[in-house]
């Protein structure tokens, strides 16, 4: 039992304390007022009746207006003249059978007579008016900040989802592997052959060194410079030319300031994969180019191939279809990625990253 009171206590102590400083602030103004104080049991009499009709105004709001039936709020004002006349009645009964030997003086003037005994009732009905509307504000307030909070929380769990499933299946290629295996095998095999077959050493070096960035811890951070970027795609089209007949007609143009610029790894290899398997390459006069600047902390990587007369325009979809899917995770709505064939034949695809990190020192 003095556990639920201790309770009870601790759970409306403000509310008593309110009460408290409420009540000398009155007992304060009877005695400023009318040069006279009351007795104790008469002033707690009329505010039990004072402080009930507060919270049990609060509690007829609380039923009517945070009802999502209109038809209670209709109600509303019948219950508020409820609410006086209980009020009303019972206290001129009270007041009756607890102080008959009191003279009460009264008014031959009936509205004056309503006006004192309404006064009173209105004034703590007023008063639960604005505490009801106080709370209600505090609680929506209350009720946005955990949605807020429920949301960023969810974010940034969708977030750590998502970067943990990219490490997870990077490890998990990774590991099919053994990397200080096949780096040495590599190693191995240029320098018996760097001597007796230049070229194709040059080819097992560029192969060595694609491995070792694709497989490198570099690579799984989630962001890489694009100079590592633009020294991959330039070893891979070394590799594709030393298979081919004929070059492939393919420009990499770049800028100083791109290459600083900080980029998730391996979208520039699956483009260049894409216009090496659907690109017309064998004309000098109309080469594919790989394009990448970076200004006023704007990324551009734009593409330009003639489409093959054997290629497929919907066979394009599902690499870039990942790279739209990786940059909108990384980037959201800082980057776009837009691609599309013309009437000429021509095939684009270009990046734009908004607030590009770079280092440009």
């Amino acid at each position: 039992m003095n556990d639920r009171l201790l309770t009870f206590l601790n759970k409306y102590k403000y509310h008593f304390l309110v009460w408290s400083i409420y009540t000398v602030y009155e007992l304060t103004l009877v005695v400023i007022a009318t040069g006279k104080s009351t007795t104790l049991d008469v002033f707690i009499f009329y505010n039990t009746f004072n402080i009930s009709l507060f919270y049990i105004h609060v509690i007829v709001l609380k039923h009517t207006l945070d009802d999502p039936d209109n038809t209670l709020k209709l109600r509303l004002l019948f219950l508020i003249l409820i609410e006086l006349v209980l009020y009303i009645s019972l206290k001129k009964i009270c007041e009756v059978l607890l102080y008959e030997a009191m003279d009460y003086e009264d008014s031959a003037n009936l509205l004056e007579e309503m006006v004192k005994r309404l006064y009173r009732p209105v004034y703590f009905i007023g008063y639960g008016t604005g505490y009801y509307f106080l709370m209600r504000s505090w609680r929506q307030t209350q009720l946005l900040e955990k949605m807020e909070q429920q949301h960023f929380k969810n974010l940034i769990q969708q977030k750590e989802i998502k970067n943990e499933l990219i490490l997870t299946q990077n490890t998990f290629l990774k590991s099919q592997i053994n990397p200080e295996f096949l780096i040495n095998t590599l190693d191995y095999l240029y320098q018996e052959t760097h001597e007796t077959a230049p070229k194709a050493a040059e080819n097992i070096a560029s192969l060595s060194a694609i491995m070792q960035y694709a497989l490198s811890e570099e690579t799984l951070t989630g962001f890489v410079k694009l100079e590592k970027e633009v020294e991959l795609i330039e070893n891979f089209l070394l590799l594709h030319q030393a298979r081919q007949v004929n070059r492939a007609q393919l420009k990499l143009v770049y800028t100083q300031e791109a290459l600083a610029t900080s980029f998730i790894p391996l979208v520039l290899m699956t483009l260049t994969e894409n216009i090496l398997k659907h690109g017309k390459l064998n004309d000098p006069d109309k080469p594919a180019e790989i394009r990448i600047t970076c200004k006023n902390s704007i990324l551009r990587i734009e593409t330009a191939n003639q489409r093959s007369s054997t290629s497929n325009f919907s066979s394009h979809g599902i690499g870039l279809k990942n790279i739209k899917d990786r940059l909108s995770m990384t980037y959201g709505e800082t980057a776009s990625f837009d691609y599309y064939l013309d009437s000429k034949g021509y095939f684009y695809t270009a990046i734009e990253i908004r607030s590009a990190i770079g280092d440009y020192t």
